[in-house]
C-alpha cells in the first residue's frame, strides 16, 4: 500500500509538472538516439519496436525514480565495436550490456559507487564534462556536414538532407538562443544576490533563454514531415507491436560480447553515466531538496538493462551528455523522460519494427544540429569548472598546486584526442596521483601540501551532491 500510494503521489507530481517546456527538452536528445538506434537495427538485427517499448519503460521508471530529466542514452562504446568489422550479432550485444550492466549493478548496492565517486578528483570529472562535450559536438558537425563517419563524402547543398537544412536549423538555434526579457530578468534577479530564491531562479535561467524550449519540438517536428514525405516511408509502416524475441548467448558468444565491447564499455559507464552525470546534476539543479546519488545511478543503469537485453534490447545508460541535451533544451523535471517514454512506448506498441526505414530516413542535419546545441551546455558546465567553485558561480576554486587544474586539462585533451572518456579519466587520475605525491614530497615538511584533489568530492558527499 505504502509503495502504491508513493506511485500515485509521484504520478500526481509529474502531472503538475509537465509543461510544453519539459515536452521539448524531452527531445533534445535524440540527436544520439536516433543515429545509434538505427545504426545497430541495420548492421545488427536488433529490433526497433522492442527496444522502443523497453525504453520507454525505462524511461517512465526513471521518470518515477529521479525529480530531474534523467536521460537515456545507448551504450556508445559497445554501439561502435558491435557495428565495426565484423559486426556483432544480438547474443554477443546481449552479453556485453548484461555484463556491464551486472557489474555496475553490484557496485550500486554494495555502496562500491559511492566509494569511488568520492575518490574521483574534481578536476577529471570536470574534464571529462568538458572533453564529452567537445566529442559531442564534432558528431553533430559530422552528422550535418558528412553522409557518414568517415568525412570523405561531403552532403549536397539541397535535398532533405542537405547542408541547407543544416544551415537553417543551426541559424534558428542561435536566434532562439537570443536571451528573453523574462531570461534576462532572471539573470538580473541573481546578480542581485537574493539568497535561495536567486539561486533557484540561477538554476531556472542557466539554460537559455524562454524560446530554448520550442526549438527542440519544432525542429523535430519539422524533420518527422520531411522524413513521412520521402518515398517508402510510410509505405513500410505496419500496425502492431512486435513479438519480443528472447536471445541467450552461447559461451563463445558471450565471451565474445564481454572481450569486444563489454570491458571497454564499463569504465565509460561507471565515470559518465554515474559519476560525471551526479556531478552534473548537482551543478545544473542545486536546489533539489533529493540529489541524485551515484548508487541509485548504478542500481538504475544495472536493473533496467537486466530486464531488457535478454529480449535483444538496445544496452542503455544515464550520461552527462544526455543530461546536458534534456537540460539544454527545457527540461527541469521528470515529466520531460516521463512524455518522452510514453511516447517511445506509443511508437514501439502501434508500429513496432516497421519504424526502421521511417526512423532511418530522418534527416541527419537536424540531428546534428541538436547534438551540437546540446553539447554546448557540457562544454559550458565544463568550462565552468576550471575556473569556479562547485557550484558557487563567482570565485575561482581552490586547488594547491593547481592539481586539479592540470587533471582537468589532461582529462579533456587526451579524451578529445582519443574520443574515450575512460582514457581520458585515465590519464586525469594519473596526472593527479602525480600532482599529488609532488605536493606531498615538496610541500609535506612544511605542512602545506596536505589537502587534495579528493577534498571536492568528499565536501559534495557531504552536502548530499
Amino acid at each position: 500500500m505504502a509503495m502504491a500510494g508513493w506511485l500515485l503521489r509521484r504520478a500526481a507530481e509529474l502531472r503538475r509538472d509537465f509543461t510544453w517546456r519539459e515536452a521539448g527538452g524531452s527531445l533534445g536528445d535524440l540527436g544520439t538516439f536516433i543515429p545509434l538506434l538505427v545504426g545497430l537495427t541495420a548492421e545488427c538485427g536488433l529490433d526497433v519496436g522492442t527496444t522502443l517499448v523497453f525504453t520507454g519503460l525505462y524511461n517512465l521508471a526513471t521518470a518515477l525514480a529521479f525529480d530531474v530529466p534523467m536521460p537515456l542514452q545507448p551504450m556508445k562504446t559497445i554501439a561502435a565495436v558491435a557495428m565495426t568489422d565484423p559486426p556483432m550479432d544480438v547474443p554477443q550485444i546481449v552479453a556485453a550490456g548484461g555484463f556491464v550492466a551486472l557489474v555496475v549493478l553490484v557496485l550500486g548496492c554494495t555502496g562500491l559507487m559511492e566509494r569511488f565517486n568520492a575518490v574521483t578528483p574534481f578536476g577529471v570529472v570536470r574534464g571529462m564534462q568538458l572533453g564529452l562535450g567537445m566529442l559531442l559536438c564534432a558528431k553533430g558537425w559530422t552528422l550535418a556536414v558528412w553522409t557518414d563517419g568517415t568525412r570523405q563524402s561531403m552532403r549536397g547543398l539541397w535535398g532533405p538532407d542537405g547542408m541547407a537544412l543544416g544551415a537553417l536549423a543551426l541559424a534558428f538555434v542561435l536566434a532562439s538562443a537570443a536571451p528573453t526579457k523574462t531570461a534576462a530578468a532572471a539573470r538580473e534577479v541573481v546578480g542581485d544576490g537574493a539568497g535561495v530564491g536567486a539561486d533557484r531562479t540561477h538554476a531556472r535561467a542557466r539554460g537559455g533563454s524562454g524560446n530554448d524550449a520550442r526549438v527542440a519540438l519544432i525542429l523535430v517536428a519539422v524533420g518527422a514531415v520531411i522524413a513521412a514525405c520521402r518515398p517508402g516511408s510510410l509505405a513500410s509502416l505496419r500496425a502492431g507491436p512486435s513479438t519480443p524475441a528472447p536471445a541467450f548467448p552461447s559461451a563463445k558468444a558471450a565471451a565474445t560480447g564481454v572481450l569486444r565491447a563489454g570491458l571497454p564499455q564499463l569504465p565509460l559507464t561507471t565515470l559518465n553515466s554515474v559519476v560525471a552525470t551526479c556531478a552534473l546534476s548537482k551543478d545544473l539543479f542545486p536546489d533539489k531538496p533529493f540529489p541524485v546519488r551515484p548508487t541509485g545511478v548504478a542500481v538504475s543503469v544495472g536493473a533496467m538493462n537486466l530486464c531488457g537485453v535478454a529480449f535483444g534490447v538496445m544496452p542503455c545508460c544515464h550520461g552527462a551528455g544526455g543530461l546536458a541535451a534534456h537540460y539544454r533544451f527545457g527540461a527541469r523535471t521528470g515529466a520531460a523522460t516521463a512524455f518522452l517514454g510514453a511516447g517511445k512506448l506509443f511508437l514501439g506498441v502501434a508500429f513496432g519494427g516497421s519504424l526502421l526505414t521511417l526512423l532511418g530516413k530522418f534527416p541527419a542535419p537536424l540531428l546534428g544540429v541538436l547534438l551540437a546545441a546540446a553539447s554546448a551546455e557540457l562544454i559550458r558546465a565544463g568550462l565552468d569548472g576550471a575556473t569556479h567553485n562547485e557550484g558557487s558561480g563567482g570565485d575561482s576554486w581552490y586547488d594547491p598546486g593547481g592539481t586539479d587544474r592540470y587533471a582537468l586539462i589532461v582529462t579533456a585533451a587526451t579524451t578529445v584526442a582519443s574520443g574515450s572518456t575512460g582514457l581520458g579519466a585515465l590519464f586525469g587520475f594519473a596526472t593527479h596521483a602525480l600532482g599529488t605525491a609532488r605536493r606531498r614530497l615538496f610541500d609535506g615538511a612544511s605542512g602545506e601540501g596536505g589537502a587534495d584533489g579528493r577534498e571536492y568530492r568528499e565536501v559534495e558527499m557531504e552536502e548530499g551532491g
